[in-house]
């Protein structure tokens, strides 16, 4: 009786998804598709347990420069314009002032610290 039992279901297997080429095929195709997907994913998966904590993603934050300048915006005590200047950042309170060269008024002129908008 299992005999018979397994003799038809092959039976119908065969005939209703492998007698034709194109069916053949396209099981065979979507059969391996579906394997790669399941093995990538299951393997990514393990790779990524595997490695934790060795990848560029986890570890970029410890050998990446952080900034040690930032930009201040000089204005002119003259009243003719503005400049930018790069300064390390500072804790303390007072503004930056510094003499340097205005063109329009043809001479050191001083240049005081202001917030950039």
């Amino acid at each position: 009786m299992v005999g018979y039992f397994t003799r038809a279901v092959s039976s119908f297997t065969y005939r209703n998804f492998f007698k034709k080429e194109s069916t053949y095929f396209t099981a065979i195709v979507v059969t391996g598709v579906g394997f790669s997907i399941v093995f990538n994913t299951a393997f990514d998966k393990y790779w990524n347990n595997k490695t934790a904590g060795t990848k560029w993603v986890d570890i970029k934050d410890r050998y990446k420069a952080k900034s040690r300048t930032i930009v201040v915006r000089l204005i002119s005590a003259a009243g003719t314009g503005f400049t930018y200047v790069k300064q390390r950042p500072r804790t303390a309170a007072y503004r930056l002032t510094m003499m340097k060269f205005d063109p329009i008024v043809n001479k050191h002129v001083l240049f005081v610290e202001n917030k950039i908008k």
